[in-house]
């Protein structure tokens, strides 16, 4: 993607990086965000108002992604899904719903009556407790985001408190808050070196700083390499 303004602040993350961090795949990434033969994508990508055939995604996206990702996997139906969104930004003007404070809040309750409503599909709550697991899937996917007004601006992984993906911060790009290091860099680092104690003397941070970075990047290894299924 050439380098625009508008791009800044952002974040920038490509289909498989997006898949990555969220524990899908990439085909499921651009299904959701460009659509797929005759099915609509759940949203336009934010991008592709640049150019329609990028395939790179934004911060926003990434969230929503996240959250579509966890639907999914507790077996709520893609056109449920879009159904919500759809909802959610005719009756609730709200025009990011996935990624939006609001749906932190209230998203078991939007959830719950966005598809009560739908006559097309089968209401999840007629199968199990809805409400039950409409909370268990918002607390997973947004009880790690920080919030600056409406929208999600932050995102501080779920048991990696020293890692922080800030679109504001190197185009949204895995790293050490205190020290702005990437992730990604410092595991390539420490499999060229294999040395702890070497990398926090070149780094000039702690020991424990480097393994978390190298954790975090371990544990999306362990993710991906586990594959990841869902339409």
């Amino acid at each position: 993607m050439p380098l625009d303004e508008n791009i800044l602040g952002m974040g920038v993350y490509t289909p498989r990086e997006a898949a990555r961090l969220v524990g899908t795949n990439a085909q499921q990434v651009l299904r959701w965000t460009r659509g797929s033969g005759p099915n609509e994508p759940l949203w336009p990508a934010h991008y592709q108002f640049l150019d329609e055939d990028v395939s790179e995604i934004s911060f926003y996206d990434l969230i929503e992604i996240r959250v579509v990702s966890a639907m999914r996997k507790a077996g709520i139906a893609l056109q449920s899904i879009r159904f919500a969104i759809s909802y959610a930004k005719s009756e609730l003007k709200i025009e990011r719903p996935l990624a939006s404070r609001s749906f932190k809040i209230d998203g078991d309750e939007l959830l719950m009556d966005a598809i009560e409503n739908d006559g097309e599909y089968v209401s999840l709550s007629k199968k199990r407790a809805g409400q039950k697991v409409f909370k268990q899937i918002i607390s997973q996917s947004l009880n790690d985001l920080e919030y600056d007004g409406s929208y999600a601006s932050r995102w501080r992984p779920r048991g990696f408190s020293k890692v922080i993906i800030d679109p504001q911060r190197h185009f949204g790009d895995p790293i050490l808050d205190k020290h702005g290091i990437s992730t990604s860099v410092l595991k390539r680092e420490f499999e060229n070196f294999g040395d702890v104690s070497y990398l926090s003397k070149i780094y000039e941070i702690t020991a424990s700083d480097i393994r978390s970075g190298v954790g975090f990047e371990d544990s999306l290894d362990r993710a991906d390499g586990q594959g990841t299924s869902g339409s």
